[in-house]
């Protein structure tokens, strides 16, 4: 009989601990919902991992393929896999769950990472690295972490802002 209760609590542990297991599984898949405003523009990213923007779109910065403003929120392509969301002046960047970064909008100095000084309509993958994790938008310069830790800026430099130890603008990613 004891042995009997035994398997039976054993089974009923498994599945215990298969469901919790899944549960947690399926919350480290969701999004956070979040928001970053940029100067004449905003974007969200919602919990199903979709990106959204809305307000001036003279370079580019709604993504949506086009310079044209929009007062309400249009989606950013037709992707769900966005994690997180950095504003600048008139650029945005994006990470998706692949670790990939993506940018789009103004470039005029290179802040977009892409080794040019041409804006974007619309988001494009930044090198084919994917273990970028942490984004940061600036005026017209950008800031990224990597998994390994390693620090990388590029953009506008007249002040310092890449920590290079010059005021020499990039249009790509350097190692900090």
């Amino acid at each position: 009989m004891r042995s009997k209760r035994r398997s039976l609590l054993y089974a009923v542990f498994l599945v215990l601990v298969f469901l919790i297991g899944d549960v947690f599984a399926d919350r480290a898949e969701e999004v956070t919902p979040q928001i970053a405003a940029g100067y004449f523009h905003t974007l969200v990213l919602n919990s199903d991992g979709t990106l959204w923007a809305w307000g001036f779109n003279g370079y580019g910065q709604l993504g949506d393929g086009t310079t044209t403003n929009s007062n309400s929120p249009k989606q950013t392509g037709s992707d769900n896999n966005w994690v997180s969301i950095a504003a600048g002046y008139f650029h945005n960047l994006a990470l998706k769950s692949d670790g990939t970064l993506w940018a789009w909008g103004n470039n005029l100095s290179g802040q977009l990472g892409d080794g040019t000084t041409t804006n974007s309509n619309s988001p494009k993958q930044i090198g084919s690295d994917n273990n970028w994790v942490s984004i940061a938008a600036g005026y017209y310069h950008t800031l990224a972490l990597k998994s390994d830790g390693t620090l990388w800026a590029w953009g506008y430099n007249a002040k310092g802002q890449l920590g290079d130890g010059t005021t020499t603008n990039s249009n790509s990613p350097k190692q900090k």
